[in-house]
This record gives C-alpha cells, sequence and structure tokens, in this order.
C-alpha cells in the first residue's frame, strides 16, 4: 500500500484530479461576478459544511501531489484567482475564507524555488494590498452610504423599518402577483432609503425569471435595474402597478393622477461590486 502511495503516476493523478479544485474556484469567481450568490433558507449549515469539506479534501490531494509539475504550477495560479473571488464577495467573507487558505498554503508548500517563491510572493502580496486598498477607496468615492432595504411582507418586527410602515399595505402591494410583469420578464420592487437626510422610498424595476436555482444556493441577477421614482420622505409607500408588459402606473395616496413610466432596463453593470450604480 505504501508503494502505491509513493508512485510518481498515482501522484501525477491526482495532481490532475485536484484540478478540478481550481477549475471550480475559477467558475464561482465568474459566477459571483455576474450574480449574487445567496445560500437557501434552511441550507446555510450543509452548504458550508460541504463547502469547507470539499475545500478541506483538495488540499490534501494537492499536498499528497505537491512535488508533481502540475501541483506546482496550480500552487502559483490559485492566489491570483482567489484575490478576484475575495473582491466580487467582499460582503459575504465566507464564500472565499476557504479558497483563500488552500490558496496560500499550497503556495507556501509547493516544491517551486525559492527564488522564484520569493518574486511571486511579493507580487501576489502588494496585488492584495493595493487591489483591496483600491476598493475601499472607489468604494467610499463612487458609493453611497445610504442604506437600502426591499419592502416586503416577510420584514419582521426586528427590522428597523417595520414601524414605519403599514406592512398589511406593503404586503398587497409587493405581492408576486402584483410585481411581475404580465409578460413575466420584470418585476418591481420598492425600497426604503436612510441617508443622511429625511430619507426617500425609491421603485426599482429588474428582470424576472434571470435567477439560476441549485439545491443549496441561488444566483440572483444583478447589476440591471432602473430607478423609475422617488419619493423623499420615508414612511408611506405609493400604489403601484403594471397596466401593461412594459408600462408602470403608480401614485402616492395623497396624490390624484396616477403617473406612467414605460420600462426599458438598462445595459448589465459589471461594477456593482464597487458600489456603482
Amino acid at each position: 500500500m505504501k508503494d502505491i502511495f509513493k508512485n510518481v503516476w498515482v501522484k501525477r493523478g491526482v495532481a490532475v484530479f485536484s484540478l478540478i479544485y481550481t477549475a471550480i474556484i475559477v467558475m464561482l469567481t465568474l459566477a459571483t461576478f455576474l450574480y449574487r450568490l445567496e445560500v437557501n433558507e434552511g441550507s446555510e449549515a450543509v452548504f458550508f459544511t460541504v463547502y469547507f469539506m470539499i475545500s478541506a479534501i483538495f488540499l490534501v490531494f494537492m499536498l499528497y501531489s505537491k512535488e508533481t509539475v502540475i501541483t506546482r504550477i496550480n500552487g502559483m495560479i490559485q492566489l491570483p484567482i482567489v484575490f478576484f473571488l475575495v473582491l466580487f464577495n467582499m460582503n459575504n467573507v465566507i464564500i472565499f475564507v476557504p479558497p483563500l487558505i488552500v490558496a496560500i498554503i499550497m503556495f507556501f508548500y509547493c516544491r517551486i524555488p525559492e527564488k522564484l517563491k520569493v518574486l511571486l510572493g511579493t507580487v501576489y502580496l502588494m496585488i492584495y494590498i493595493v487591489g483591496i486598498f483600491a476598493f475601499f477607496i472607489l468604494n467610499m468615492l463612487l458609493g453611497s452610504s445610504a442604506v437600502e432595504t426591499r419592502l416586503t411582507g416577510d420584514l419582521t418586527i426586528d427590522d428597523p423599518v417595520y414601524s414605519l410602515y403599514d406592512m398589511d399595505y406593503v404586503s398587497s402591494i409587493t405581492n408576486p402577483a402584483n410585481t411581475i410583469s404580465p409578460d413575466g420578464k420584470m418585476q418591481f420592487y420598492i425600497c426604503d432609503v436612510q441617508n443622511k437626510e429625511d430619507g426617500q422610498v425609491i421603485i426599482y424595476v429588474e428582470p424576472y425569471g434571470e435567477d439560476k436555482h441549485y439545491n443549496f444556493f441561488t444566483l440572483r441577477q444583478k447589476g440591471i435595474k432602473r430607478k423609475v421614482k422617488f419619493y423623499n420622505g420615508r414612511g408611506i409607500i405609493p400604489e403601484v402597478f403594471w397596466t401593461d408588459n412594459n408600462v408602470l402606473t403608480y401614485r402616492m395616496p395623497d396624490e390624484d393622477d396616477y403617473d406612467n413610466s414605460q420600462i426599458i432596463l438598462p445595459e448589465k453593470n459589471y461594477f456593482e461590486f464597487l458600489g456603482v450604480y
């Protein structure tokens, strides 16, 4: 049995198999760049347990095959890949922590020349420091300090905005039967905005039916939304409904006339992770 584990071809086979983990990280990075990953309610424990176990198992495989050329290369390329996973998931730490731990360990344990390791380590360290610093600077300059809360009938009494609104009315307006356009391609939602002034209530429209659902998590479409109307102040939300596939009608309770908006969604904003809207 010991001879089998020492066999160079077994190690090479394990090294090739370990590339699956890097491929998973690449796909996860691309997925969280294009979508927002949300763990399905009730599946949190299973998802995170499986995620950590997969990372741990592949780490063992890569440590076992660390002397092979494939694992050496694998150990060198993981850190820059995970860097983008970190950037796209700053608000979801648990997504990038396991791959980051694996990437750091493999970089230090893969058998590459020390001079190359020092050079690459310096470059990667600078990428992480400068990149994350630039992320926070851009986020502060381009982002907003306002806090948006999506108003739905699922809000609980613990939510800060719960006491501001008539939740029965909120539930009736935000019911999917009312929010989804007749052709099923768009959906409106209403947000409470807490800012440094009196706050706002905003009507947004986003695509509908473009989310990708899996057993333990859902990839939510992001970066495509249109601000239709905003009202200064908080505590009162407008009456909103669809009058056509792409015509949204709305008015505040104290208004006599309805307003209509022809809805054309904008192109996808690929820089939403920076807080650019």
